[in-house]
């Protein structure tokens, strides 16, 4: 068993572990780790979108109403708020990596469920389920990159991990639609939306096996005192180990070497322990957790920032997300413009190309501008990109284009929302605080639907014109209470 960190030992060898991550060109993990992460974000991304083309077959199918199918939507939200929150928490107290293999689990089995589901009843229960890996896998995924990437690094490899998220909201459409058709169905005898449901546990049960494999975040290994293990692992990364004198001796180096071979060995057994543990010293691990966010690291004149972060990142997920959420209910308005269904569904369908569009964007400049300005900017498009909905409301082309560059802001935006969120926060409470500031946003934006009904009784330009304005607040607010992080170390960024 490890000895309880000291703080200022626990901080002094989380700088020298930083200093030997950050000097790298790139990120020290294999690519099955990499796949292991970018076949799950696809499997969220995509379960995230295609509830909305299965709700017409679900009405259909069960004949059930309106009201029932916003409330499976309003369930999986919950889900996302419970996740961000819970099993965040789970991630600072017993590991990044089984917290990660939790939630894809939870993904898997609530989408198996709901493609089982015989009644909306059965949708509604299993759909909360899938929210609750949705949201804990998008919040501990940022957490985890981040604190195995180098910070020149930190942008590009969370934004190539969400790109393959993007790539599976753009395809969800395509895939639902090609299984609305009846050839399919007939074909193997089952509804089209049991197997758009079902189709992603493929790429999900991969990631399975691939993150049983995955090395825990050396940063999380250092904060709970297991200096040991993280050093192993260390070596067998080629990267040299740490000391508590800051100096790696040879011998130091020949005994850490010399327990390379049980690593993997040693690490299969923690994971079954920790993914087995009983709740046996869970109320003392809890009361440490709490302490350490309410004290930021025990220093209690300085417990306002932690909080004042979280307020703040909260804020800005929140005011980004409610135009985006108001959003779900634009292909039924765009029938009440005058547009056919499949039209409208066309809509979002072409234009979620954007997404991927702006996940390249991203890629391309995520760690070449800093961070603030990259979410400002991209608020400020999506902004822009409403009200052009609302000019070209009666111009299909246009309304497909500006459909196209929301899409591709929100996707710009939320790849940096991410590192941005992880970056404010110490490796302690790293997985805790940005499960909080994402759920938290994530809940207060559930009003977006309740926004657009109230603003669609002024006309549609002036509904777009207002949710805009939510874009363009936010787009403010990071920037002038935002932090600079772009190529800083997380230690100093939280020292």
């Amino acid at each position: 068993m490890s000895p309880s960190p000291n703080s200022d030992d626990t901080e002094s060898l989380l700088f020298q572990l930083g200093t030997r991550i950050d000097s790298l060109e790139k990120i020290p993990m294999s690519a099955g780790v990499l796949l292991a992460i970018s076949l799950a974000s696809f499997f969220t991304y995509y379960d995230f979108s295609n509830y909305a083309y299965i709700s017409p077959m679900l009405k259909e199918s069960w004949n059930i109403q309106d009201s029932e199918i916003a409330l499976g939507a309003s369930l999986t939200v919950l889900g996302y708020v419970i996740g961000a929150v819970l099993i965040t928490i789970y991630a600072d107290l017993y590991g990044r990596k089984p917290a990660l293999v939790i939630s894809v689990l939870l993904l898997a089995g609530g989408s198996i469920l709901a493609a089982s589901a015989q009644d909306m009843t059965q949708m509604v229960i299993f759909r909360l389920i899938t929210g609750i890996g949705i949201g804990s896998e998008i919040a501990i995924v940022a957490t985890y990159i981040g604190e195995i990437s180098p910070k020149s690094k930190r942008g590009r490899y969370t934004s190539l991990i969400v790109f393959f998220g993007w790539t599976g909201i753009a395809l969800s459409g395509p895939i639902s639609f090609a299984l609305f058709e009846g050839e399919i169905n007939d074909f193997v005898q089952i509804d089209g939306w049991r197997i758009i449901l079902a189709i992603a546990v493929i790429p999900a049960l991969f990631a399975l096996i691939l993150r049983m494999r995955m090395p825990e975040s050396l940063r999380w290994l250092i904060s709970k005192g297991k200096m040991e293990e993280a050093n192993r692992l260390l070596i067998k990364l080629g990267l040299d180990p740490i000391t508590r004198q800051g100096v790696v001796n040879h011998s130091e180096r020949e005994n850490a070497s010399n327990n390379v071979s049980d690593v993997t060995k040693e690490f299969k057994q923690e994971d079954k322990k920790g993914l087995k543990r009983s709740s046996h010293g869970a109320d003392k691990n809890l009361t440490i957790l709490f302490r350490n966010i309410v004290t930021f690291r025990n220093i209690v004149t300085n417990r306002r920032i932690v909080f004042s972060r979280i307020s703040i990142l909260s804020a800005i997920w929140s005011l980004a997300l409610i135009p985006i959420y108001a959003s779900l209910l634009l292909v039924v308005e765009y029938t009440n413009q005058g547009y056919e269904i499949g039209e409208s569904i066309a809509v979002n369908m072409i234009a979620s190309s954007g997404f991927v569009a702006g996940g390249i964007c991203s890629l391309i400049i995520a760690d070449r501008i800093e961070r603030k300005y990259q979410i400002a900017l991209s608020c400020a498009v999506m902004g822009m990109a409403f009200i052009l909905r609302g000019i070209f409301i009666q111009d299909y082309l246009g309304l497909v284009i500006s459909s196209f560059m929301a899409f591709g802001a929100n996707a710009w935006m939320i790849s940096n929302l991410l590192t941005y969120t992880a970056e404010n926060f110490p490796t302690e409470i790293r997985s805790t605080c940005s499960g909080i500031v994402e759920g938290a946003g994530r809940l207060i934006a559930t009003v977006g639907p309740f926004v657009f009904i109230m603003l669609v009784t002024f006309g549609f330009f002036n509904l777009m014109v207002g949710l805009a304005a939510f874009s363009f607040v936010a787009a403010i607010v990071v920037l002038l209470l935002g932090r600079n992080t772009l190529n800083l170390s997380l230690e100093r960024l939280n020292g």
